[in-house]
């Protein structure tokens, strides 16, 4: 996919959005592929050797929510946003617009409570020691993640609504 394509119009505005979708789409296509490259591994030693990999669901546990963490901002980034607007469309302008905004204000506001939860959730699991079961990885770094995720996907949300 190019980059011309995931920008939008202004020069401006192509310029932040690149500087944040490059590392984004690098990190998050690094972290598929380990994701795939283990899951496939895994079946196939398992399936022909008899002989899984060690932990490899916990690897996958802690690698999903990395990808879920980068994959909201490139949602958001994207405009690929859940949106059912059957009805909105079929309403007068003047009412399509508070709606719109009151939509983006409610995202914002949902995004920066789920951020705020999981780095909370991020320090009582570093606290309390949670980890997974077989390989005792942290589940700290998991849940900064989904934090790191929300948050941006909050402020790009924010930045796109009052000053695009």
């Amino acid at each position: 996919m190019a980059l011309e394509k995931l920008a939008t119009s202004s020069a401006g505005s192509t310029r932040w959005r690149t500087f944040l979708e490059v590392p984004l789409v690098i990190l998050g296509a690094v972290a598929v592929f380990v994701l795939m490259g283990l899951s496939v591994s895994d079946a196939l030693l398992r399936s022909f050797l008899n002989s899984p990999i060690f932990g490899a669901n916990d690897y996958a546990q802690i690698l999903l929510s990395f990808v879920v963490g980068l994959s909201l901002p490139l949602c958001v980034l994207a405009g690929r946003l859940i949106a059912i607007d059957t009805l909105v469309v079929r309403l007068p302008k003047w009412v399509q617009s508070p709606l719109d905004w009151l939509t983006s204000a409610l995202g914002i506001a949902i995004l920066s409570y789920v951020a705020w939860r999981a780095f909370v959730n991020a320090r009582e699991a570093a606290m309390f020691g949670e980890t997974t079961l077989l390989l005792q990885l942290p589940f700290g770094p998991s849940y900064y993640a989904v934090a790191f995720g929300c948050a941006l996907s909050a402020l790009i949300l924010l930045v796109e609504r009052f000053f695009r």
